[in-house]
């Protein structure tokens, strides 16, 4: 091996870094001299061009270092980068290293703060990938919204039949039933969004006349966790609905004084077939936050949606006709409890009132389920999808397997 490359005149000595690993050592400024193989063998695989720094030189600068082994060309100065500190050569020619006294361990620890730099960031994008790839895989697991024939098809073919068969003896005992959860939810619902405490139960429900500010937290933080996952999820549809839902709460609990709300909790019941079946219908054409896996829920949801508002239309359309159709009275307890015999007595509405009040509400209902049908359609052909197809756009050909897709 040739002379130390600083004192010139010292010749290296061959000194054992690690078994199998020989390098040259000047024994007099104890600097040592590393091939390119000896490096990586010691300090590893990391960037040596990542780690250093090319120091520049001075036109016309001599630099008096050279290289053991090949003598010329001069190395080549370098510096490490913050926050280590020290200088080494490098040869141009063979690329093996000079490190004077202290720069090795230098190098080391600046060459294993890469290294783990980049295992840290190739575990980082393996995580991402995983996930991404569970993602991937749950969006396949879901049914699309916007994809398919059956999603246009769905709610009117549900409409015709529930209007046809609430016509029947059969399905009006029927559609009352499941009109029962509806009615008590409206009455449960209006006094929720009051911030009073209620419990709907089977044809009746229980509510306190006091507000608690435990509820409104409570019916706030519903509301608060639906929005903040549905913007999370950047679900339109269900952030309006969670906004609507906290600004009729702000407006019920601080804004309307305890009788008004009383009214609107006694006139929610009959709402509620209407509001809650309507609503069913509308939030078919559109996504929820992820968790309530409403993809599959509303094909389910959508068949007593559908048979309590058709049923809650004929009646209230059949009341309009003939006042004397009115549902005076009570399931349970006297006729002088009933929600419409309250409203009455209670707070001078008319009996024709009510009626038209309802069928009104229901017509725009109506309205609210054609205009979420007829954005359904549109998004529907501005997908430009064949119906069953699985996404595949118009003009493609369902490929074999193994095949891609192609466009005739």
């Amino acid at each position: 091996m040739g002379a130390c490359p600083a004192c010139v005149a010292m010749p290296l000595e061959d000194y054992e870094a690690t078994p199998g690993v020989v390098v040259g050592l000047c024994p007099h400024c104890r600097g040592l001299f590393l091939d390119r193989d000896e490096i990586r063998k010691l300090v590893g695989r990391g960037s040596l061009a990542d780690a250093t720094e090319i120091v520049p030189l001075m036109l016309g600068e001599e630099v008096m270092m050279r290289c053991p082994t090949c003598v010329d060309p001069a190395m080549q100065p370098l510096s490490l980068k913050a926050p280590e500190t020290g200088e080494l050569w490098q040869c141009r020619d063979c690329a093996g290293l000079w490190l004077p006294e202290g720069a090795f361990f230098a190098l080391a620890n600046a060459l294993t703060k890469l290294r783990s730099a980049a295992e840290e960031l190739a575990a980082t994008c393996v995580s991402e990938t995983v996930h991404s790839e569970r993602t991937r895989r749950l969006a396949h697991s879901r049914s699309r919204f916007d994809v398919g024939l059956e999603n246009l098809i769905g709610v009117p073919l549900v409409l015709l039949l529930s209007y046809l068969f609430s016509a029947t003896l059969l399905g009006r005992m029927l559609a009352s039933l499941v009109g029962m959860p509806f009615h008590e939810l409206g009455h449960a619902a209006a006094s929720w969004l009051s911030s009073r405490i209620a419990i709907p139960l089977p044809f009746f429900t229980v509510w306190y006349d006091d507000q608690s500010i435990l509820m409104g937290l409570v019916v706030a933080s519903a509301l608060t966790w639906l929005g903040y996952h549905a913007h999370q999820e950047r679900n339109r549809f269900g952030l309006a609905t969670a906004v609507l839902l906290l600004t009729i709460q702000a407006v019920f609990t601080l804004a309307l004084p305890a009788r008004l709300t009383l009214m609107w909790q006694i006139l929610s019941g009959a709402l509620g077939e209407l509001l809650f079946g309507a609503f069913l219908l509308v939030a078919f054409h559109f996504p929820l936050p992820d968790r309530l896996r409403w993809d599959f829920w509303r094909w389910v949801a959508i068949i007593p949606g559908a048979l309590c508002f058709t049923h809650a239309m004929r009646l209230w359309r059949t009341v309009v006709s003939d006042v004397s159709q009115m549902p005076w009275g009570s399931a349970i307890g006297s006729d002088s409890d009933g929600d419409m015999n309250r409203l009455v007595q209670q707070f001078g509405w008319g009996a024709n009132e009510l009626a038209e009040f309802y069928l009104r509400t229901g017509y725009l209902c109506m309205a609210a389920i054609a205009a979420a049908y007829a954005y359904a359609i549109w998004r529907h052909y501005e997908k430009r999808t064949v119906p069953f197809s699985k996404g595949l756009r118009r003009g493609e050909v369902q490929p074999a397997p193994g095949e891609k897709g192609t466009v005739p």
